[in-house]
C-alpha cells in the first residue's frame, strides 16, 4: 500500500483526465515545472535501475567472464571449495566466481560484503566492454583521460562511489542504448513519458496475455532533493544528471535526464527510488511551529507544502492504452519524433497501422 503522506494515486479513465490534472486545471496544481516523468508499462514495475533487477547485468557478459575472490580456508570450507594441502589457516586462495556469482562447485557467494563489490565490477565490466568495442568501431563516446588510459587494463579498479562521477556521461549513453546500468530514466515532458507508459500495447495486445497490463506514469516532485550538487555534497545517494543533448538526438528528442543510485563500492542498495525517498523522509523529519521540517543529510533543509505530494502516481488502465497513444500521435509524440532518423520513421508508418488495427479502423 502507499504512503499517503507523500504518494498521491489515481486511476485515469481518458488521456483528457490525465492532461488537466498534469496541467492543473480546477482543483489540481500543475505538476509540469515541480516534476519529471516516467513511465512504465506495467504497474509490477519499480523504480529500480536496470542493472539492479534480478542477473540483468548478467545477460551483457560473456562465459569467459570469472573474476575471482580471495578466500581464507575456513571461508572456503563453508563453502566446500577444495583447499591446497598447503594452505595454512591464516593463508588464502583464489577462487573464480562466474556471471550469477557462482563458484566452480555450484555454490553462491554469500558474502554480502564481497557480493556487493562484484555487483559493481560487472556494471564497471559491461560499461568498460561498451566503451572499448565502440571506441574501435570509430563511435564517438564521451571517455574521459583518465578513463581511457584504463580502457584496456586487466584489473579493473571500482571507484570508492559507484559509479564515479567521471562516469555519468558514458553510463547515460550506454543507458539510452539498452545497457543496463544503476541509471534510471525520466523525462522533463509528461507525454514523452506516457509514451513508454502505453506503447506496449501494440506489441502484447496481439502476441501475448498478462494478468496485469495496466500502466503507469510516475511524476516525481525533485526539486527537493536536486540540492546535492549546488552544495557539493555526496551524503545523499540519489544524484540527478541531465546528459549533454547534443551528442544525443534520441535523448534531446525526449527531453531526457537520469537518476543514479550511488553507493560506495562495498554497498548496494537496491531499494526503489520512491522507497528510498520516503525513507529518507520518514527518517529526518521533524517538527517545528507545527509543519515537518526534513533535514536530510546531503540536501538543504525543506518543508513540503500541504497540497503538495512527493510523488504521483497515476494508473493507466490496459483498455485505454490505444486511444491514449492515439491522441500522443495526434500531438505529435510518435517515434519519428522521439527517435530522430530514418529508423523512427519507418516505426512509426508500422506502428500506426497496427494501432488502426487495434482500434478497429483497419
Amino acid at each position: 500500500m502507499e504512503n499517503t503522506e507523500y504518494v498521491e494515486e489515481y486511476e485515469i479513465n481518458d488521456y483528457f483526465e490525465l492532461q488537466d490534472i498534469i496541467q492543473g486545471r480546477g482543483d489540481y496544481i500543475d505538476l509540469r515545472e515541480k516534476c519529471i516523468f516516467r513511465g512504465v508499462s506495467r504497474k509490477c514495475y519499480e523504480l529500480i535501475p536496470s542493472s539492479l533487477r534480478g542477473f540483468n547485468i548478467a545477460k551483457y557478459i560473456d562465459a569467459d567472464y570469472a573474476p575471482g575472490i580471495k578466500l581464507r580456508k575456513e571461508d572456503a570450507l563453508a563453502l566446500e571449495l577444495s583447499v591446497p594441502e598447503d594452505m595454512g589457516d591464516e593463508g588464502y586462495e583464489v577462487y573464480n566466481l562466474n556471471k550469477k556469482y557462482e563458484f566452480e562447485n555450484g555454490r553462491e557467494l554469500d558474502d554480502t560484503f564481497s557480493l556487493n563489490q562484484f555487483k559493481a565490477l560487472q556494471e564497471l565490466f559491461v560499461i568498460n566492454k561498451f566503451l572499448d568495442d565502440a571506441d574501435k568501431e570509430g563511435l564517438k563516446v564521451p571517455i574521459p583521460q583518465e578513463i581511457r588510459r584504463k580502457i584496456h587494463s586487466l584489473e579493473l579498479e571500482i571507484p570508492y562511489q559507484w559509479p564515479g562521477k567521471e562516469y555519468y556521461e558514458i553510463i547515460s549513453l550506454a543507458q539510452h542504448y539498452d545497457l543496463p546500468t544503476r541509471a534510471l530514466d525520466w523525462s522533463y515532458d509528461f507525454k514523452v513519458s506516457l509514451y513508454f507508459a502505453v506503447k506496449n500495447i501494440l506489441v502484447d495486445n496481439n502476441t501475448e496475455c498478462y494478468e496485469n497490463n495496466d500502466g503507469v506514469l510516475w511524476a516525481f516532485n525533485y526539486r527537493y532533493f536536486q540540492g546535492n550538487f549546488e552544495i557539493d555534497d555526496d551524503s545523499f545517494r540519489l544524484k540527478f544528471y541531465r546528459p549533454e543533448y547534443y551528442t544525443n538526438p534520441n535523448l534531446s528528442a525526449q527531453k531526457g535526464l537520469f537518476t543514479f543510485h550511488i553507493d560506495s563500492k562495498w554497498n548496494c542498495d537496491e531499494r526503489s527510488v520512491d522507497e528510498l525517498i520516503i525513507d529518507e523522509l520518514e527518517n529526518h523529519k521533524s517538527e517545528e511551529d507545527g509543519e515537518h521540517v526534513y533535514n536530510i543529510p546531503g540536501l538543504m533543509s525543506f518543508t513540503i507544502p500541504k497540497n503538495e505530494k512527493i510523488f504521483y502516481k497515476f494508473i493507466i488502465p490496459e483498455d485505454i492504452k490505444a486511444d491514449v497513444l492515439n491522441q500522443l500521435y495526434l500531438e505529435g509524440y510518435s517515434e519519428k519524433s522521439l527517435f530522430p532518423g530514418y529508423k523512427g520513421v519507418t516505426r512509426n508508418i508500422k506502428n500506426k497501422a497496427i494501432l488502426d488495427a487495434i482500434l478497429g479502423r483497419y
